[in-house]
């Protein structure tokens, strides 16, 4: 890994985003809040995929395409859009630029690759959910440059599968209820600075902005 692209910032004094499925949380890791305003513990892990869940911010500043603006140690969480309760909570620990350390790595097809590594904290309600599986692909993120264009490319080609280590990627069987993950997603982006976005797989947003350089 060559860099880290942005500076973790966990600050002491909460400042809550409510999704109407997620939650941004900018707090240390023991200060995390509930989407119905309830505290729900910190993540040891992170996001809920489900066409019922969605994210929904109240009280943190939202990036100009309404998205929550996040910063790396920040807690985030998806709620159940019908019940409200939260079923997945989560961080963004890093993104690096990586060194791909595998046999049959190849170069990156767009021009650069990346891993951006989350903890991740599936929660008991996750079972009454439609979907009650949780799981963290490339199709889960879009980059935008700082021109304001979405790359329309493939973030998951066929480099990421080969750059890393199987052990440190997410389950390819995903995370049910109750459980808890740390790993990385590898992806593959244009070059040069901009705006990496990360929805969680769900279907509407807001959804999560982190700045990369």
């Amino acid at each position: 890994m060559k860099k880290v692209l942005i500076g973790a910032a966990v600050l002491a004094t909460a400042l809550t985003l409510t999704a109407c499925g997620g939650t941004v949380n900018k707090n240390t890791p023991s200060e995390s809040a509930e989407a119905s305003d309830a505290p729900i513990t910190a993540p040891t892990a992170a996001p809920v995929t489900t066409p019922k869940s969605t994210p929904t911010p109240t009280g943190k500043a939202k990036s100009i395409r309404g998205n929550f603006i996040a910063e790396l140690g920040d807690i985030g969480s998806f709620s159940n859009q019908s019940t409200k309760k939260v079923t997945t909570k989560f961080t963004v620990d890093s993104i690096l630029d990586v060194q791909c350390t595998q046999p049959y790595s190849r170069p990156a097809d767009n021009g650069r690759l990346i891993t951006v590594a989350l903890t991740v904290e599936t929660t008991p309600d996750l079972a009454d959910d439609t979907n009650p599986n949780f799981r963290i692909t490339s199709h889960d993120f879009k980059f935008i440059a700082a021109s304001g264009t979405t790359f329309n490319g493939n973030l998951g080609s066929v480099a990421t599968y080969s750059c890393i280590d199987d052990a440190l990627t997410f389950p390819s069987g995903g995370m049910g209820p109750a459980e808890k993950v740390a790993g990385s997603v590898v992806l593959d982006l244009p070059p040069g600075p901009g705006t990496l976005v990360y929805t969680g797989g769900a279907f509407t947003g807001p959804f999560f902005e982190y700045p990369i350089s």
